[in-house]
Formats: structure tokens, C-alpha cells, sequence
């Protein structure tokens, strides 16, 4: 268990920006972080870590179907696929805290590195399929692969590979992300830099983001089958390695 506080809500800020810093006086929370782990079995010290924030917006009244209910359900549904292969390395998926503060995958990070852990590659899903409404209407997949380091890049180059080499018509987007921040970037600053994130769109352009109309019935579930699908294969290749 980790002790967390909801974020303030500031309306003077950007519509989808609303969220400010608790103060010291606000309560605090309990959340716990919590792992799944499929051990490999010829290279089990070897792990391909997946990641997802299970919690939504605590400055706001917002369901987070996108953000992070897609992000979760395909991790969820890897569990249930990876659970009934075997593998060769070890396959970890972690469920954290990302809108409230501190972000728990950090404690997750900075444990695996104190244990000296073999992490080969960091998934992130996080708001898988969230993308332009117009996208949406006209039926267009959407999925993007965010780097933020050299290492990332080849990860987020495979995700666009394997999307082609399948059919999944994800057209795929390779996109460098500048900042190192959400889950995937707590990995990387604790020196785990093949890293990326699986997200609907990069600039991410869901018109709902952290509002109150994230709601189920927005979701395109296509998009979302299709993203875990990629997910799934570059798992898949990563353990072929």
C-alpha cells in the first residue's frame, strides 16, 4: 500500500488541464499497486514489463473509459491470453495509480531497479484507442507508439512494423515523446530505457480527455481489439528474441 492524495481542481487553467496540487492539509488515501506475473521458462530472470494505471481523474467526475479504462481492459486481456502460453522470458504486468499523487508506477520502478531486475522492454497502455472524434465517426483506427529514448525508438518502430506486417490498420505513428513523464517515463528514470507508450493518439486528441464525457459508449472496442492484438505481437516477438 502506498499513500496518495487527490488532485485539486482549478478551473483557471486549460479546460483539459484542470487538475493543481493538493495541499498539505488534504486528506490522504491508500492505494495499492498491483502485479501479475507470468514466469518464463527457459529465461525467467528476463522480463517484459507491461504497465496501466487503473485509477481515472480525482479532480474531476470523469468515468475514464479512455483514460485509463481501455489502457486496463487490454492488459487485463493479455493476462488472460499470456496465462495459456508458454513463454520464454517472464511477462509482468503492473495496475498503478497515475491521477493522483505521488504516481505509484515510480515505487514499482525504483523497486525493480533495487532488486536489479532484467527488464528487456516496458510496455505502456495507457488511453488506447482515445483519438479525434472525427476519427472516430468515419471509422478510422488510430495507434501510437511514444518513444522518449534511442532504445524506445526501436520498440515503437517494431510496434509499426508488426502492425503492417499483420493487417491490423492501425497505421501505427511513431512519435518521439520529448517529455519523460507518465508510467512509461518512471521506468525510464529509474534506467530502464526501453521503454514506449501504447496510446490511441500522439498528440493525443481525444476531445474528452479528463472531462466528464469519457464515458463507455465513446469507445470504439475495434480499436481497442486491435491495439491489444499489436500489444500482444510485440510480446510475442520480444520473447522470440
Amino acid at each position: 500500500p502506498y499513500q496518495v492524495q487527490a488532485f485539486r481542481c482549478d478551473e483557471t487553467k486549460p479546460l483539459h488541464h484542470w487538475y493543481s496540487r493538493p495541499e498539505p492539509e488534504d486528506p490522504w488515501y491508500t492505494a495499492c499497486n498491483l502485479e501479475a506475473t507470468k514466469l518464463g521458462s527457459e529465461r525467467p530472470e528476463e522480463i517484459i514489463q507491461l504497465v496501466s494505471h487503473k485509477d481515472s481523474m480525482s479532480w474531476i467526475d470523469s468515468p475514464g473509459a479512455h483514460d485509463n479504462g481501455t489502457g486496463t481492459i487490454a492488459n487485463l486481456e493479455l493476462g488472460r491470453v499470456l496465462a495459456g502460453l508458454k513463454l520464454r522470458r517472464t511477462v509482468r504486468i503492473l495496475f498503478c495509480n497515475e491521477e493522483h499523487t505521488p504516481w505509484t508506477s515510480r515505487f514499482a520502478a525504483a523497486a525493480a531497479f533495487q532488486r536489479g531486475d532484467k527488464i528487456v522492454a516496458v510496455l505502456n497502455q495507457d488511453s488506447i484507442a482515445g483519438k479525434p472524434d472525427e476519427a472516430h465517426a468515419a471509422g478510422i483506427l488510430s495507434h501510437a507508439a511514444a518513444y522518449s529514448t534511442d532504445e524506445g525508438k526501436g520498440l515503437a518502430e517494431l510496434a509499426a512494423r508488426l502492425d503492417e506486417e499483420l493487417g491490423l490498420g492501425l497505421g501505427v505513428n511513431v512519435w518521439h515523446k520529448q517529455n519523460v513523464n507518465d508510467d512509461d517515463g518512471m521506468f525510464i528514470k529509474e534506467g530502464f530505457p526501453r521503454t514506449i507508450m501504447n496510446v490511441g493518439s500522439f498528440p493525443y486528441r481525444d476531445s474528452e480527455y479528463h472531462l466528464v464525457g469519457d464515458v463507455p459508449e465513446r469507445v470504439d472496442f475495434v480499436n481497442v481489439l486491435r491495439s491489444t492484438q499489436l500489444v500482444l505481437a510485440m510480446i510475442l516477438a520480444l520473447d522470440a528474441e
